[in-house]
């Protein structure tokens, strides 16, 4: 991951509220758990993993790389 220094040139970046990271992750969820109700043959598997790449992505927001 790269660093806030590295991309706003300052360690002092405010973090994302952690109750729209949960809301974000919670509503991602919800939409995977959709997604793989359906049928293996019939599911959206490139859907599937984007949804899992923005589950990731937002797990690890804040995590700092300084």
């Amino acid at each position: 991951m790269t660093s806030n220094l590295y991309l706003y040139g300052t360690d002092d970046v405010p973090e994302i509220p952690a109750e729209t990271v949960m809301r974000r992750i919670e509503l991602l969820k919800d939409n995977l758990t959709e997604v793989m109700s359906k049928h293996y043959l019939d599911r959206d598997n490139e859907k599937k993993g984007k949804i899992l790449r923005a589950i990731k992505f937002w797990e690890t927001i804040n995590e700092s790389d300084s």
